[in-house]
């Protein structure tokens, strides 16, 4: 039985029930069958790119040649809803640019609206709106318009924000399959889809077959009797609206070339039951949605994540190379988080940067950073689709999505460097001729509202010159035994480790200069430091701010356990048992290790026999405090092929615990889990996910189902488990995979399996893809995770969802710190103030430079189950223009002429997205 509080919040969080309507109309008397010729594009899959696209580049010629080369009359044709194949047949034929654009602008060929086909639940709800902006910046490139159609017909389940996106694109329809079906929902392939925030897009559903239902229609009159006879029968069943989508193609498939024939077989086997007509996707969605608005269909609420018996949900690709996705989320969140911001801070703080087109010099300027932060996105995107982010791919692939993460580390850095460089009046080429300083630091805040406290440094040694070249041949190498300990007035550090490396300096006038220095990770106790702002400390003659007195962790020793404390939480460790109070609550053996065998494939887990929890071999004391105190458990399996340390840590201003974890698998066929004790037995489940939490409750699969329902759930940045006036948390760096059973929630660290699919394995007799050993998916080699846990004692949702929001953010997005040896102190400002974030109801989405104006997007979601009324703080007056508008830039009202405060209403749960520009 579901609790008052625990009610409450799952009603504010995502309303997962499913809403009939007391009467549906009857079936209509004739059918309209939309035939919609396409190819379902898997860019990558049991083939790299590069052999795929060798099959993309004929069929896109064939599509755009025109007839009298052996090529039939035009066809109108879906790539697929995804323009970077556009890109990928350009890559090979640029001279076809003319001809693909004519194609594309008569209407015979359809592309988008994404970037890529990606998958819906892992990426953040950000990354899905970026994915949606570089779709449209390829298909402006052809000066089209993309369908009004979310077109997801092979994603492994949907986000419950969904409609909210798709209202906030235009798009009235939206098309999905997998994840939807199964006994919880409705029997019918069109239902309204509702958001959280009361947004709905007229949603149709794929028939059991999908988008290959249609696939390779007959042309013998005898064999189209038979085919329209099945789909006949198909469709009645489940459609109310008289429109019906019939998609000719399948993986891969170049355009059926006798088609006419086919339709001309098929409509005469229909006779008066229907008619048959090929269309294009945007005729389909117009027809579908205006059948729709005459019809009574159900609501639906909440993610879909349910098609058991119905189709194959697959729901185990969400911990397949865990480690993959794992750095995904890293990557998005320091595109989002530390990146987009701090090139908008630059925007907004210097109207003369926004003039500069280039510097002869070669430095970057604001006029280049929209397309280079763009460039990075869009590599980030190219890992997005669903047989690549997922992991249900082969070695081949999973190496190539290694390499473009890479690539987007470095892009990052890069951008955010350029950014700072803007922001601290640094310039790059006069500071590789000044003279080196290690006691300047620049301290960051990462989140939309004023942080002191904890800051995590990384502070550099500068050990020596280190020349490269024929003539630094004679030179001598710096001498690594001397050592200091650097120090920055105004911050009291505890150090928690160093080492030596090569460090560069670059100019676009100079080759790099290269340095021996030793980087001293520390940690310490910090002033405020201003929202998304920066503060730089070591100016020499200027008085830092009086710091309050430091609170303080303690660690106290005793033969039989070691204690960790602070003022708000007290860890115990005694015989590899961790145990936690706070919050009047005391839970004993908090966590476990386990590894079980899993025999499955990269989509489905086979779990086999009892799993072996790892047991501890060893307990070491890190760090003491005061400001951090550690200490790390090891532990080994049985046979010694896993090893994990566990390194549990409690600040002294922490709320939460915290854990980072490294482990070492050598072992194959398994899987190993995190489990953690919640306390509560009888609890509901509540999980981060995209624009906001949504409520989470195991699937059923029906008796005929022959795929076994796999009992998780996608893990963006938290989830809980919600009682009565208490809660437990769990905070996650961005592992894909949890499950949550009473009194425990899981988190799936790894996933060991050797073959894309298999097909005898009892969860799912029959191959999900197409057979290939996998070796790399054994996941064999290190990994690393990060994790938090905290007690919550809390009767309002408000106080709850604010609590979790700010752990979370301190925990994955701490304020950090770094030496800048180069800067000219006489014109760098003290403290850059940012933009700041009022409203405890609202959590920061977005910060960053607009797509369709010259200014700034400010993006907050109310996460609470009522009005709330917010403020946007600039760092200056302006004067500013600022309008609200949809997700895709679209105005909602008039500009408004402002200062630095912009303040705002939104309805509950609602996603607010404001612009702002200069006034002129």
């Amino acid at each position: 039985m579901v609790n008052r509080k625990a009610a409450t919040l799952a009603n504010s969080t995502a309303r997962r029930q499913v809403r009939y309507l007391p009467t549906v109309t009857a079936m209509p008397a004739s059918l309209d069958v939309c035939v919609v010729c396409h190819t379902h594009w898997d860019r990558e899959w049991y083939h790299p790119l590069g052999r795929f696209r060798q099959r993309l580049v004929p069929l896109i010629d064939g599509l755009i040649s025109p007839p009298g080369e052996g090529h039939p009359a035009p066809v109108p044709f879906l790539l697929d809803g995804q323009a970077i194949t556009l890109l990928d047949y350009l890559s090979v034929r640029p001279e076809r640019e003319a001809a693909l654009r004519d194609r594309l602008q008569s209407g015979g060929l359809e592309a988008g609206p994404w970037f890529v086909l990606a998958d819906n639940l892992i990426p953040s709800g950000e990354a899905i709106l970026r994915n949606l902006e570089a779709g449209r910046r390829i298909l402006r490139r052809f000066n089209v318009q993309p369908p009004r159609v979310l077109y997801c017909p092979d994603t492994f389940g949907h986000p419950a924000a969904l409609p909210s996106i798709a209202a906030g694109y235009g798009f009235p329809v939206a098309i999905v399959w997998r994840g939807y079906g199964g006994p919880s929902h409705p029997a019918t392939d069109a239902f309204r889809w509702v958001a959280a925030d009361g947004a709905a897009v007229v949603t149709h559903h794929l028939p059991p077959d999908g988008y290959e239902v249609g696939s390779v229609l007959p042309t013998d009159p005898h064999q189209a009797a038979l085919r329209w006879s099945r789909l006949q029968a198909l469709f009645r069943s489940r459609n109310r609206t008289g429109v019906v989508l019939l998609p000719n193609g399948a993986d891969h498939h170049a355009l059926q070339p006798d088609i006419d024939a086919a339709l001309h077989a098929m409509n005469a086997a229909a006779a008066s039951e229907g008619t048959i007509q090929r269309t294009t996707l945007a005729h389909f969605a117009d027809r579908f949605a205006h059948a729709a608005a005459g019809t009574a269909i159900p609501d639906v609420h909440g993610e879909l994540r349910d098609s058991y018996g119905y189709t194959w949900t697959l729901g185990g690709t969400l911990a397949t190379r865990a480690h993959q996705k794992r750095r995904n989320a890293r990557l998005e969140r320091r595109l989002v988080r530390d990146v987009e911001p701090w090139i908008a801070l630059a925007w907004l703080l210097d109207a003369s940067l926004r003039a500069r087109v280039a510097e002869p010099d070669g430095r970057i300027t604001m006029a280049q950073l929209p397309a280079l932060l763009h460039a990075a996105w869009q590599e980030l995107l190219e890992t997005h689709p669903h047989d690549t982010l997922c992991g249900c791919s082969t070695d081949g692939v999973a190496r190539a999505m290694d390499a473009r993460q890479d690539s987007v580390y470095t892009q990052a850095s890069g951008l955010r460097a350029a950014a700072f460089d803007l922001l601290l009046k640094r310039d790059p080429v006069a500071a590789r001729t000044r003279t080196l300083t290690d006691d300047v630091v620049v301290i960051r805040n990462r989140a939309a509202v004023p942080r002191g406290g904890i800051v995590e440094l990384r502070l550099t040694e500068t050990l020596g010159d280190v020349n490269v070249g024929p003539g630094g041949a004679d030179a001598p190498y710096p001498d690594v035994s001397a050592h200091c300990r650097p120090s920055v007035p105004g911050l009291r550090i505890q150090r928690l480790g160093q080492r030596a490396q090569q460090l560069r300096r670059e100019s676009p006038q100079h080759y790099p200069d290269n340095d021996l220095v030793r980087v001293h990770r520390a940690i310490a106790w910090a002033p405020t430091v201003p929202a998304y702002g920066l503060r730089v400390m070591g100016h020499v003659g200027t008085a830092d701010p009086p710091l309050d007195p430091a609170p303080h962790v303690e660690l106290v020793q005793a033969p039989d356990a070691i204690v960790l404390r602070n003022g708000n939480m007290r860890v115990i460790i005694r015989d590899g048992c961790v145990s936690v109070q706070q919050a009047g609550r005391e839970i004993d053996d908090v966590f476990a290790l386990e590894t079980i065998t899993d025999l499955g494939d990269s989509y489905t887990p086979s779990l086999r026999g009892v799993g072996e929890r790892l047991r501890c071999i060893t307990t070491r004391v890190l760090h003491r405090g005061p400001l951090r105190a550690v200490v790390r458990l090891r532990w080994q399996s049985h046979a010694r092929d896993i090893t994990v340390d566990t390194m549990i840590g409690l600040d002294a201003d922490a709320e939460y615990l915290r854990v980072d974890v490294r482990g070492r698998n050598r072992k194959r066929d398994h899987r190993v889990q995190l489990q953690w004790r919640t306390g509560l037995s009888s609890a509901t489940t509540i999980a981060d996910a995209a624009f906001g939490p949504v409520q989470r409750q195991p699937a059923v699969a029906p008796p005929t189902s022959r795929e076994a329902v796999v009992p998780s759930m996608p893990l963006h940045r938290w989830a809980a488990h919600v009682g009565t006036g208490q809660s437990t948390v769990l905070l996650s760096d961005g592992l894909a995979e949890a499950h949550s059973a009473p009194g425990m929630l899981a988190v799936t660290l790894l996933r060991a399996v050797g073959q894309l699919s298999k097909h005898d394995l009892p969860e799912r007799p029959g191959h999900a893809g197409w057979p290939a050993s996998t070796p790399g998916a054994q996941s064999r080699g290190a990994w690393n995770a990060r994790f938090g846990f905290m007690l919550v004692a809390s009767h309002d949702e408000h106080d709850l969802r604010h609590a979790i929001s700010t752990a979370a953010d301190r925990l994955l997005l701490p304020l950090v710190g770094s030496t800048v040896r180069d800067l000219d102190l006489s014109h760098t400002p003290q403290v850059v103030r940012g933009v700041t974030l009022v409203g405890d109801a609202f959590e920061l989405s977005a910060i960053t430079l607009a797509e369709r104006h010259d200014g700034v997007v400010l993006r907050a979601v109310n996460l609470t189950s009522h009005a709330a009324d917010g403020c946007w703080q600039l760092p200056h007056e302006g004067p500013w223009l600022v309008w609200r508008c949809r997700l895709d830039e679209t105005p909602l009202s008039d500009p408004v002429q402002v200062g630095a405060q912009i303040p705002f209403t939104a309805a509950p749960r609602e996603i607010v997205t404001l612009v702002v520009t200069a006034s002129r």
